[in-house]
């Protein structure tokens, strides 16, 4: 077997493993689950009563484009739905808006629904302008994660996942994000902006030689007080690996792990995320 193929294979699965260690305590959805297959033309239909059904599955609303869910399916830019687990009453919907969509690159923004779970009555909604904008890193996957965010003896948050991955071989790059929102004094709104709690990226020679670098990060709230938000404990661990070629013509690779640990606390309306642990805008 080739050192190429075998540098190949070990890139790909550390990083699917990487992926899947962050999902053990964020869990990822299915972009396409059997609920919004189902319902998603009549929450389409009440949050969006000026829309033009155009095909089976495609809806126009000024000038945008809403895809519903195909199941199964991983395109990126359709219609996502998940009950909400810790208020059943509310189902959470991610409304994908596309101006554009080319080989080159797209242009969207999501838009944020909560409706009741058994008449889909709109109750809350939230536009997040270009967060579907993307060019040569691409959006590859949209899911909600509804782990227990108990921001406040009072509030709950739900959080939505964006993946993005780059289109460079010898330069593999990948992200995760996410973001948190509550509904406070009647209104949606963003707690936690754009944190990474995954990534990968790296420059290799595509036959063996590189060095590459993988980020996972550990989401856990503290304990609630009175009358204030608890703090986001933030774990990272940083792997990064050095390969080379070895006289038998195979690679070895030499890695070193680092973990640390931070607190984010709550203020002016929001978690502070530091810049060095954002995604790309």
């Amino acid at each position: 077997m080739s050192s190429r193929f075998i540098r190949q294979r070990r890139l790909f699965s550390a990083l699917a493993a990487a992926s899947a260690m962050v999902a053990i305590t964020v869990p990822n959805v299915p972009a396409a689950d059997s609920e919004c297959s189902a319902r998603g033309a009549d929450i389409v239909r009440q949050a969006y009563p000026e829309a033009e059904q155009v095909s089976e599955r495609e809806f126009k609303v000024g000038g945008q484009t809403i895809t519903l869910t195909k199941d199964p399916d991983d395109n990126p830019h359709q219609l996502i739905c998940k009950t909400w687990p810790a208020r059943p009453e509310f189902t959470l919907v991610a409304v994908p808006l596309m101006t554009s969509q080319t080989a080159d690159g797209n242009e969207g923004d999501i838009e944020l629904l909560v409706v009741d779970s058994d008449s889909l009555k709109l109750k809350h909604r939230l536009r997040l302008p270009d967060l579907l904008t993307d060019d040569a890193v691409f959006v590859s996957g949209v899911a909600f994660d509804t782990a227990y965010y108990r921001i406040s003896e009072s509030e709950i948050a739900f959080g939505v996942r964006i993946e993005r991955r780059g289109s460079s071989r010898p330069n593999p790059f990948g992200e995760t994000t996410l973001w948190l929102f509550t509904i406070d004094n009647k209104e949606l709104r963003p707690v936690l902006d754009n944190i990474v709690v995954a990534a990968h990226q790296g420059e290799w020679d595509t036959n063996c030689a590189g060095e590459f670098q993988t980020i996972e990060r550990r989401l856990a709230m503290g304990r609630p007080q009175p009358n204030r938000y608890s703090d986001i404990l933030v774990s990272e661990r940083k792997i990064k690996t050095i390969s080379t070629l070895g006289q038998d013509g195979e690679c070895v690779d030499d890695k070193d792990a680092i973990t640390t640990s931070r607190r984010l606390r709550f203020e002016g309306g929001a978690y502070q995320v530091p810049e060095n642990i954002k995604g790309i805008d």
